[in-house]
């Protein structure tokens, strides 16, 4: 009849077929499991630094401090890897629709580190724009998140925090004289 390797290769498909089955399953049930994150950004203080790089001119720099308190626990489930969270600062100018710009972000591998607290934030990365002033900028800031799951296809979602808006210039600027190597401090508007 059959020899042993014959059966061993028609265990090993059968499991197979079974296995991606049950895969695609998983793939195509997981976007419709119910979640309902939360999140709220607080924004405690900006400043503005006008900076003359390597002599291309001033550029104006913008440093941010924020509260978060965000709770994602109910991202996560049995098909969830971790999750790629950022916070991001979102503003139009007169030469661009569409700015955008992250502030702070993060990889949360549990259910434990999902549940997000964190007060006097600073911006991880440069906060500049590409017009080299934040003029008549006002900004809103929303908190994005990205599922990675074991199984199945990597989703983004954003939580955009409506009615959070800061102007830029309203705020007191700072300019570094690099000649001298030091910060004065200026109370303008701009």
């Amino acid at each position: 009849m059959y020899n042993l390797l014959q059966r061993a290769n028609a265990i090993f498909a059968f499991a197979m077929t079974v296995t991606f089955g049950v895969l695609g399953a998983i793939a195509i049930v997981t976007p419709f499991l119910p979640s309902s994150p939360s999140a709220e950004i607080t924004v405690k203080d900006i400043q503005v630094i006008s900076y003359d790089y390597m002599s291309q001119g001033e550029s104006e720099f913008a440093f941010i401090k924020l509260n978060l308190d965000a709770d994602l626990t109910s991202l996560f489930n049995w098909n969830t890897k971790q999750l790629f969270v950022s916070v991001l600062a979102e503003y139009e100018t007169n030469s661009h629709d569409i700015n955008q710009v992250i502030l702070w972000d993060s990889i949360i591998q549990s259910k434990e580190e999902a549940l997000i607290k964190v007060s006097d934030l600073h911006n991880e990365y440069n906060f500049v724009d590409i017009t080299t002033s934040f003029r008549q900028v006002n900004a809103s800031y929303s908190l994005y998140w990205d599922v990675m799951p074991y199984v199945g296809v990597l989703t983004n979602f954003g939580y955009i925090i409506e009615g959070l808006d800061s102007a830029f210039g309203t705020h007191q600027k700072w300019k570094i004289d690099t000649a001298e190597d030091n910060l004065q401090r200026t109370t303008h508007d701009t």
